[in-house]
């Protein structure tokens, strides 16, 4: 059974990275409560020395399950390349994040992440 809002110490901000073959992925990710659950925003970084990105929706985020300090979700992106989905799992310990996001195509990608 998943824990009360409350007691998670996943809730906060998080700066995160995801290093890849394609980059260093940077975002930050927000986590607060929402009456029995959780609410998960995540905004994505420009990478370093790239054009500034076209506006693009952040990213229906759905399945959030939280239970203490795991946790697990889905994200589904609309790209130029189409449509992809991430499934997110990871745990907190103290201010560190890490987790593993399942991108399908790609592979799982390890990403880390500091309290803010």
């Amino acid at each position: 059974v998943p824990a009360l809002a409350a007691g998670s110490p996943l809730v906060g901000t998080w700066a995160t990275e995801a290093v890849t073959d394609f980059g260093t992925f940077k975002s930050t990710l927000t986590v607060a409560e929402a009456g029995d659950g959780y609410e998960i925003d995540i905004k994505d970084v420009p990478l370093e020395g790239a054009p500034p990105p076209t506006p693009s929706p952040p990213g229906e985020i759905s399945d959030v399950v939280v239970d203490g300090p795991a946790f697990s979700f889905k994200r589904k992106l609309t790209t130029p390349q189409g449509e992809m989905q991430f499934a997110y799992t990871g745990r907190v310990e103290g201010d560190k994040l890490t987790a593993e996001v399942d991108t399908g195509q790609f592979g799982k990608i390890p990403v880390t992440g500091t309290r803010q």
